[in-house]
């Protein structure tokens, strides 16, 4: 590597859960920057499995199994253990590669993936997604439109929410706006978690945060921080993996230099 480093000195405010920040976490590490994992959601089960407990001790009944994210695999395996169910010859489809690495580690093979993008429009968009009979595992609130469009298309769709988002009840100590505004960025991932960040941070915070460069893993989620109150116009990633977020952080330092 020749000259100075673009994230030197930078301050990076990571916004994933615990779980799914450590891999950038890591990657994060071998840049002199100042790294604040900040989380603005927590992951827990469902209250109550009932609903989804039942939707699995069926799932012989169902042509295609989609899981919308890693933690509904996480949360959907652990209920899975307990009741002592496997897969047999179902079609697994997920919205993207994080999640089917995800069923990879309980030795599950997926089937159907999007070619690119990690939106329900485009797992939507592949010609195998056939299913008559589809069991969509998922989050407490996640987007409908996967639901509603396979039931367009003619397909009969149960819903199993195996996890809850809310707001963490605490945050991190750290007061953000000690950081300089001028070198430092926040790395949002989701709609909820801009709104959790508004939420979660004092007045003199949300000042700063209106002079921060915004790193936003879709357009939506840019659209959603304009409109709470971001003022600087996002930096938008081609989606919000790891690797498509780093890029567009370097990007943004590369140019801020």
């Amino acid at each position: 590597m020749t000259g100075r480093e673009p994230l030197a000195d930078k301050t990076i405010v990571v916004t994933r859960p615990v779980a799914q920040a450590r891999n950038l976490l890591l990657a994060l590490k071998k840049f002199p920057a100042k790294i604040v994992h900040f989380p603005t959601i927590d992951i827990r089960p469902v209250e109550n499995p009932g609903v989804a407990t039942r939707l699995l001790q069926n799932l012989a009944t169902y042509d295609t199994v989609i899981f919308s994210s890693a933690n509904a695999v996480h949360h959907a395996m652990s209920l899975m253990q307990k009741l002592q169910l496997t897969f047999s010859t179902q079609c697994i489809a997920t919205l993207g590669p994080a999640t089917q690495a995800a069923l990879g580690q309980y030795g599950v093979q997926t089937d159907i993936v999007p070619k690119s993008g990690f939106r329900s429009e485009d797992l939507l968009a592949e010609e195998e997604l056939q299913g008559q009979s589809v069991l969509i595992v998922r989050g407490v609130g996640g987007r409908e439109h996967l639901a509603r469009e396979l039931d367009s298309r003619g397909a009969k769709v149960d819903i199993a929410e195996v996890y809850r988002r809310s707001c963490p009840a605490t945050r991190p100590a750290v007061s953000l706006c000690t950081c300089p505004a001028k070198e430092s960025a926040i790395l949002v991932y989701s709609v909820e978690s801009a709104h959790n960040l508004w939420t979660l941070c004092a007045v003199d915070e949300r000042r700063w945060m209106t002079k921060v460069a915004l790193i936003a893993g879709s357009q939506r989620i840019g659209e959603t921080a304009t409109a709470i109150g971001f003022t600087k116009s996002p930096i938008i990633a081609s989606n919000a993996s790891d690797a498509a977020m780093l890029e567009a952080l370097q990007t943004w330092a590369k140019g801020s230099s």
